[in-house]
């Protein structure tokens, strides 16, 4: 299990960018309207979350992470709780660093599991995904535990586009997931260039189940996402 995440580039890890992200979204083709942040909870402690409602349910997934001296993502809860038609699911990853070793929890059941540096969960891996985005590098593949078990994810830029979305055009790179042939899980994610790389559009199957996100407004560090302009997507010169 020596999973590592690799890059191509030594350029410096980006300060964290906080930001707060409103969404439409399909989860299991039912619509749902959800919200992404990440904030400072505490100097230094940082918690990006998802949540996502609607009249029949609700998604809450997040994950509190610090930095380490040299700027490493260093995530210490994960959880993910989904309520619809009345059923609840509950996961709970806890990340002991000083024991080397992470607890899971799904509902009553509880495990654990050897753990090394560099492992991310989900929520983190895209985190960095979007950070080795904005310093320049170009090769993608990172240790995630998810539901307890240690993953690898890999990933690879497809195109850079100009989506059109609901705040306007914006300048994008589209990237997907690299998995096997056989695979039947898919993820595809155009992230803002020019808003540091901000999920704008996500689609993702899976088990037959699949979920997309569309960005419907944006404040990144203070600042409202804005759309290009008519002279910025000329010479951009790409479309979708």
């Amino acid at each position: 299990m020596g999973f590592s995440a690799t890059s191509t580039n030594s350029a410096p890890e980006a300060p964290i960018s906080l930001y707060s992200a409103n969404y439409s979204a399909k989860f299991s083709g039912l619509d749902i309207e959800a919200v992404q942040r990440l904030e400072e909870i505490e100097p230094g402690i940082y918690r990006e979350s998802l949540t996502a409602k609607n009249f029949l349910g609700k998604i809450d997934e997040q994950s509190t992470f610090n930095l380490t001296d040299d700027q490493r993502l260093l995530p210490t809860e994960y959880s993910y709780i989904r309520s619809v038609f009345g059923r609840t699911k509950t996961e709970v990853q806890h990340f002991d660093w000083q024991n080397k070793t992470l607890h899971y929890q799904k509902n009553d059941s509880h495990k654990e599991a050897p753990l090394a540096v560099g492992q991310l969960d989900m929520i983190t891996h895209r985190l960095q995904l979007r950070r080795d985005l904005n310093a320049g590098r170009s090769a993608f593949a990172y240790p995630v535990i998810s539901k307890g078990k240690l993953k690898q994810y890999s990933y690879r830029v497809v195109a850079d586009e100009v989506l059109e979305t609901a705040i306007g055009p914006l300048a994008t790179v589209k990237v997907e997931r690299i998995v096997d042939e056989d695979s039947s899980g898919q993820f595809t994610a155009w992230l803002a260039k020019d808003w540091d790389h901000l999920i704008v559009k996500l689609e993702q199957k899976k088990n037959g189940d699949s979920h997309q996100l569309e960005l419907r407004s944006a404040v990144i560090n203070n600042q409202t996402v804005q759309p290009l302009n008519r002279t910025q997507i000329i010479s951009d010169g790409s479309t979708e």
